[in-house]
């Protein structure tokens, strides 16, 4: 029976990857040094090519795709590092995982692995048997740098090439792969529309897709933080400035949808007033608000100390302390919407106090800065 060699890919519907292909984490320094540390990345992009081709992108934040620089180049220097294991990469059937790193001081390490199956798979057609490959090369680029934030925090990206054929990848370095990376940092933030696979694709090019819109792809964690703020508002004639002390739970996992998370938090919050007794001596008045506050957003940053952008968020108040005549017995304060600036560390939220069933409706506006 003559015998003649086709190339076969099986192809999945999503990128889980060949079993050669994904992070396989490991405790050795080999590990350490090829693969991307737990949590590293935030985002993920899957890019369709053509043929069955595949480009991933993986980032810790969307900012570092302009670290990244232009892609086509990085794999031009990549297929250029290669060429002293071209020989060594020349077996046709074996399907061979590929990863390059380089480091924050410009050093690049390569690490290749070839896998040969286990089992050996033919397709037979009128007589003839031909090789059956069923997966894919793939090329992981690696790089890594420290951000110029106080904490130092390193930021990490994975360029991830599923081909199937390693020597295919230099048909792509014309331009098409910067062009998909520009797309995605312009329009990452543009709607995305749901396939019928689950997956998320973006409207503006649909051979982009992720997990969930914007490319997130693992739920945030969920944690309890003790919060302060210093805020100042105005109450009828009255300029009035406060603090408040108190915890907030930030959680997602009990929801059907994990990549909103949900806030709830109880504030103690003192109010002073100033004026003058009867004796003409200054007098501070304080009044206590027990504040509820609940909002939700898409959890779009790793770090815990920085709050998610809300799309809504709601804050009752409750005067529990009461000095000299500002305050009505029994009454209310309620906060809807607010704007975050400054990676949310400064806000401007509307409010109305009230008091009993919406007696005395007065319209006011704090500003809030958060520690």
């Amino acid at each position: 029976m003559k015998k003649r060699m086709i190339y076969l890919l099986v192809l999945a519907a999503g990128i889980s990857g060949p079993a050669c292909a994904q992070d396989e984490r490991t405790p050795t320094n080999e590990g350490q040094t090829f693969e991307l540390p737990d949590k590293a990345v935030n985002r993920r992009f899957l890019v369709e090519l053509d043929k069955g081709n595949k480009m991933q992108i993986e980032l810790t934040d969307i900012t570092d795709l302009d670290r990244v620089g232009n892609i086509d180049s990085l794999v031009k220097v990549f297929l250029r590092d290669m060429l002293p294991f071209r020989d060594s990469l020349s077996d046709e059937l074996s399907y061979k995982r590929i990863d390059y790193v380089v480091d924050a001081a410009d050093r690049k390490k390569v690490r290749i692995r070839q896998f040969t199956p286990y089992s050996q798979s033919y397709v037979v057609t009128q007589g003839d048997a031909a090789a059956l490959r069923l997966e894919q090369d793939s090329i992981h680029l690696l790089g890594t740098w420290t951000a110029g934030d106080k904490k130092g925090s390193k930021h990490y990206f994975r360029i991830s090439f599923f081909m199937n054929r390693f020597d295919e990848l230099a048909g792509y370095a014309d331009g098409r792969l910067q062009e998909k990376a520009r797309i995605i940092r312009e329009k990452e933030s543009s709607p995305w529309v749901k396939g019928k696979e689950g997956r998320m694709y973006l409207k503006a090019d649909q051979s982009i897709s992720g997990k969930q819109t914007k490319g997130y792809f693992r739920a945030p964690d969920d944690f309890l933080s003790l919060n302060q703020s210093v805020s100042i508002q105005n109450y009828k004639n009255y300029f009035v400035p406060s603090f408040s002390l108190g915890a907030t739970a930030f959680f997602s996992s009990i929801f059907t949808n994990v990549f909103i998370r949900h806030e709830l938090g109880v504030y103690w919050e003192p109010n002073f007033f100033f004026a003058r007794n009867s004796e003409g001596r200054l007098k501070t008045y304080r009044n206590d608000f027990l504040t509820v506050v609940y909002g939700q957003g898409p959890a779009r940053d790793k770090d815990k100390g920085k709050e998610p952008y809300l799309r809504f968020v709601v804050s009752l108040g409750y005067l529990i302390h009461r000095e000299g005549d500002y305050f009505e017995k029994n009454t209310f304060r309620l906060g809807a919407g607010r704007l975050s600036l400054f990676e949310g560390k400064t806000k401007l939220e509307p409010v109305l106090y009230f008091h009993d069933f919406l007696k005395g409706v007065t319209p006011g506006i704090r500003l809030i800065q958060n520690f």
